[in-house]
């Protein structure tokens, strides 16, 4: 048992696979997201109103106008000026006065012609009354019976009256000017507009700023909007935007995918066009009768199954043989290959010393071969290389997973380096005789002992293959 893995399994170095998958999906759909938002007109317009909005004019302004107030303000000092003015008791006094029917009696008195002779009268008399005695004296009584007369006393008398002579002070006074040119302009549509604007108390909800500003934020708190600055200037996204998915199978279908996948070996193909064992095999290849898609999930079977096939014997060459195991076998050569990428697929981890799953990138003469998993008598990662019928290994034992479980299986593959993973947490890595041609994917599994646990499943949920974009 590895007992780095054995570590990694027990203290939670490595994630659980639900948690890994989520973490991935969450991750791209949030990518998605983003991706839309950056191509969006409503994003540009969010931008262009967060820098309106963020400016310091834009918020001076708004400070300024929330701080906008009748109290304190210039039209309120008029406003208390024209009511002290309007307390001042001359001005009062002077008002009543100026509305009075008494005034308005003297000045009718004093500037029409109701006392004409009496005036004319008052000259005669001052200038001494010639000729006639008689006529004189008619003179003289007519003049003492008008200046007796109710008008021409209060002609003489409401001059030397307060209220007139307080009217007289203040006719021409700073304090009556002060007084109507307030009044004027505090009666103004002008002035009662601007009080009623300042002591408003959503004045700033009135402008065109405010608008701005609420649709800003309405922009901001959008679902969508929330993800892209959540990841504005983060590196999650580093590898959705430098890789493509340029491969993948999800098995959802009911039938496997011909445009990805051959039921035939490459070799097989290339010599006899048909399945083949080699010499001490226990299994035949049943040509995809034993590949099922169970629930989103492929399934390479194997199961005690009499089945007549080839085996390739060195002495005597191709020969017809019945076997007591089938199984399957599934390639993707011919239809896709690749040279460096990153190769991840979920697959369940059950080994069993009787059977050997493989899950590899191999070149065309399986000289070499890149094993993503294999699982069973030998349960490694790593690099198999065949020169000359010696083969090498350079690998890394698995035998501390635990069995029966989902694990995602990561190889990263680019020049001069291959990494393994598993759940993203990296266990092996090669740097050396790291291969420079395309290789197509593989998947089988075979018989190494009879068994009576069967059928054997060698259960893949998806494969996923990823290149750097050029």
């Amino acid at each position: 048992m590895s007992l780095k893995l054995f570590l990694l399994s027990s203290f939670g170095g490595i994630k659980p696979t639900s948690k890994i998958e989520a973490e991935r999906d969450s991750l791209l759909k949030d990518y998605q997201v983003v991706t839309g938002v950056e191509k969006s007109e409503e994003l540009k317009e969010l931008l262009a109103l967060e820098e309106k909005v963020n400016s310091e004019s834009f918020k001076k302004m708004k400070a300024e106008l929330k701080a906008l107030k009748f109290k304190g303000s210039e039209e309120e000092k008029q406003l208390k000026q024209f009511q002290k003015l309007e307390r001042n008791k001359k001005l009062r006094k002077f008002y009543d006065t100026l509305g009075s029917e008494a005034l308005k009696r003297y000045e009718e008195l004093r500037d029409g012609n109701k006392l004409d002779r009496y005036f004319e009268l008052e000259k005669m008399i001052e200038k001494g009354v010639n000729g006639d005695e008689e006529k004189s004296k008619a003179l003289k009584s007519e003049f003492k019976k008008l200046k007796e007369s109710a008008d021409v006393a209060f002609l003489h008398k409401y001059p030397k009256s307060s209220a007139y002579k307080n009217y007289v002070h203040i006719l021409k006074s700073d304090e009556k000017r002060k007084y109507e040119e307030l009044k004027e302009i505090l009666n103004s549509n002008e002035f009662k507009e601007r009080k009623a604007y300042l002591e408003a108390p959503d004045k700033w909800e009135k402008t065109e700023e405010y608008k701005e500003e609420q649709r800003y934020q309405e922009l901001k708190s959008q679902p969508e909007m929330a993800t892209y600055f959540k990841y504005k200037d983060s590196s999650d996204f580093d590898f959705f935007k430098n890789y493509d998915l340029v491969f993948e199978d999800t098995f959802s279908a009911s039938d496997l995918d011909t445009s990805k996948w051959k039921t035939i070996s490459s070799w097989a193909e290339k010599t006899v066009g048909k399945n083949f064992s080699q010499e001490g095999d226990l299994h035949a290849y049943d040509d995809g009768k034993n590949i099922h898609l169970k629930s989103g999930r492929l399934q390479i079977q194997v199961k005690r199954d009499k089945v007549a096939s080839l085996v390739w014997k060195p002495v005597f060459g191709f020969v017809e043989q019945e076997f007591d195991y089938s199984t399957d076998i599934i390639t993707s050569n011919g239809l896709f290959d690749v040279k460096y990428g990153i190769l991840e697929a979920k697959i369940k981890y059950q080994p069993d010393k009787n059977f050997q799953d493989v899950f590899y990138l191999g070149s065309e003469d399986n000289s070499v071969r890149l094993n993503l998993l294999e699982s069973g008598t030998h349960s490694q990662i790593g690099v198999s290389t065949t020169n000359d019928g010696q083969v090498k290994n350079d690998a890394l034992s698995l035998s501390g997973l635990s069995a029966g479980k989902d694990y995602v299986f990561r190889l990263e593959w680019e020049q001069g380096k291959l990494v393994w993973k598993v759940n993203n947490k990296e266990l092996f890595a090669v740097q050396s005789g790291i291969p420079s041609e395309a290789l197509h994917l593989t998947l089988t599994s075979m018989v190494l002992h009879d068994s009576s646990s069967l059928p054997h499943n060698f259960d893949v949920d998806w494969i996923r293959i990823y290149q750097k974009k050029k």
